[in-house]
């Protein structure tokens, strides 16, 4: 069969035809209307997608590497197993997006709005940029976003079980609420993230910048922060039970109203960590 063109393979949506597994490469689809097209398997590497209606559109498996796909409505898309890395989604409309196993390696998904119980489970964005991203309420699981930009991210209620994060940039990202049990944030940026009511049990922060961060009444059960920079950041009624604090530097941090049983604070200056 041929390779199929823009207008030919408009003409073949307008029947109910299905894509799976064709070769689209290069397609150029500047705000087209697709919803529900079935593009698994295909491979669509290079394509653009502009501006297009992609709502409820299956990718599951497809190739989608070095596409445009910013500005598009991708509402319940079904992206799972998808290679979507090199990409752009900037600015898309995500809600509902299945993403779970697909490879983000160092897409821009810079002010996407993937929100509405999204799924990202075990998806590989390393490197990716989601700058002003909004993904709260999302699912991202043993989700990896080793050295992802993500300042001022939004992943409030989110659950993060698992998910790598070292040395990422999260500077003014919002955790509020969310679930980061397990988490690996090795050498992360967190500067002036809110970290409020978060859970962080088990988390290894070893190294992470975190000045100014807002830690109220977070939980950091058996949390691992060895050597990271704390100075005026707020603990308050958080708990720190048998969290791991050496060598940290907490200069100007509130922890005096949190719970500190069997904190390991050895090799830190115990005045400064307790002040207010």
């Amino acid at each position: 069969m041929d390779k199929l063109n823009e207008k030919e393979l408009l003409q073949r949506f307008a029947i109910g035809d299905s894509f799976s597994g064709l070769d689209l490469r290069g397609l150029n689809l500047n705000r087209a209307v697709m919803p529900g097209a079935d593009f698994s398997n295909a491979d669509l590497r290079g394509s653009n997608f502009r501006g297009s209606n992609l709502s409820n559109v299956n990718f599951s498996n497809a190739n989608l590497s070095n596409m445009i796909l910013s500005e598009c409505n991708l509402r319940s898309a079904n992206m799972s197993g998808a290679n979507i890395s090199n990409s752009y989604l900037v600015e898309s409309r995500m809600y509902g997006v299945d993403l779970s196993g697909s490879d983000l390696t160092s897409t821009n998904m810079s002010g996407a709005f993937i929100t509405g119980e999204a799924c990202l489970d075990e998806a590989h964005l390393s490197g990716a940029n989601l700058r002003r991203a909004n993904i709260s309420e999302g699912s991202m699981r043993k989700t990896d976003f080793t050295v992802a930009y993500m300042r001022r991210i939004n992943l409030s209620n989110a659950d993060l079980t698992g998910a790598i994060l070292n040395g990422a940039r999260l500077n003014g990202a919002i955790f509020e609420k969310s679930l980061l049990n397990g988490a690996q944030l090795k050498e992360a940026i967190l500067d002036a993230a809110n970290m409020d009511f978060a859970r962080l049990d088990n988390a290894d922060l070893s190294k992470a910048s975190m000045v100014g961060c807002s830690l109220s009444n977070a939980s950091l059960q058996m949390a691992t922060l060895h050597k990271a920079i704390l100075t005026s950041s707020n603990f308050e009624d958080a708990d720190l039970t048998l969290a791991n604090f050496t060598g940290a530097d907490l200069k100007g941090s509130v922890i005096l109203t949190a719970n500190t049983k069997w904190t390991d604070f050895s090799e830190t200056d115990l005045d400064e960590r307790f002040s207010s």
